[in-house]
């Protein structure tokens, strides 16, 4: 069943996904509910609700939700759910969730009575990692440069979750990818061909480049997670083609998404 009318609540409204959620309803003219955690600029006519996840959802006047999970602790997950009740809520789940995996953070949200699940590959904003040594040097320095990802435009997750809100898409999972699969070096060589910099990897052996993410400014918690990660993922995922079969429009290129954030890298040093 379409979505016909009413308001829908934007949860993680000031993350990379959820700002492109509320941007997208706006401007296919539908009344937007914001939680957000601080002061943001929206865009006029947006309903800015202040607090987070751990708090009640003020849920007045609301026909569907769009749920990101930002904590690292799960446990609030279940008393969410049950609030929204039958509304149909598109749910982003995160890997960054101690206590929940994202198989359980499936089954709970599929217990819903109308849902919808969003499953991303790499968001194309990891690469953000690198932009601190992009604006010392010319060197991007790490290791698995011969990991291959399909990055992902936080413009297209946001475009299917729109396009389920909006159509109705009840008891479906999409997993997105972008458009190709790009190892580090080829991430890396991308970025610099767009800033227009003579950009190169440099392989680190594992400890050096736990080393140099913590220096990126990761959590250590998190590095070895990663690291281990990369090291069991296969070379070359596969890509899918749904962010095309949801919206009608394939997914944004990675070199598209460089021109987007150029000046998060910051320009030539010197």
């Amino acid at each position: 069943m379409a979505f016909r009318g009413g308001m829908i609540l934007v949860t993680g409204a000031t993350g990379n996904v959820g700002r492109q959620v509320v941007a997208q309803l706006c401007a296919a003219g539908v009344p937007v509910r914001a939680l957000a955690r601080g002061a943001v600029d929206f865009p006029d006519g947006v309903e800015v609700v202040r607090g987070d996840l751990r708090e009640p959802l003020d849920l007045r006047g609301v026909d569907a939700v769009f749920l990101v999970w930002p904590l690292r602790s799960g446990a609030a997950l279940p008393g969410v759910l049950d609030a929204v009740g039958g509304r149909h809520v598109v749910f982003l789940g995160s890997g960054g969730v101690a206590d929940l995996s994202m198989g359980r953070q499936a089954d709970l949200v599929s217990s819903c009575p109308r849902w919808t699940m969003v499953r991303p590959s790499t968001f194309a904003v990891n690469a953000l990692w690198w932009a601190r040594q992009l604006r010392a040097g010319d060197e991007v320095r790490g290791a698995h440069g011969d990991l291959a990802m399909a990055m992902l435009h936080e413009a297209d997750i946001a475009a299917v979750a729109v396009r389920s809100l909006l159509d109705g898409r009840v008891g479906e999972t999409f997993d997105l990818t972008g458009p190709e699969a790009l190892t580090q070096v080829e991430q890396v060589r991308i970025i610099g061909e767009v800033l227009g910099r003579p950009l190169r990897w440099v392989e680190l052996p594992r400890a050096r480049a736990r080393t140099q993410l913590v220096a990126d400014g990761l959590p250590e918690s998190f590095v070895d997670v990663l690291l281990d990660t990369y090291a069991v993922m296969p070379r070359r995922p596969a890509v899918t083609a749904t962010v095309e079969d949801v919206t009608g429009t394939p997914a944004r290129p990675f070199a598209e998404w460089v021109a987007d954030h150029a000046e998060t890298f910051g320009r030539m040093p010197g």
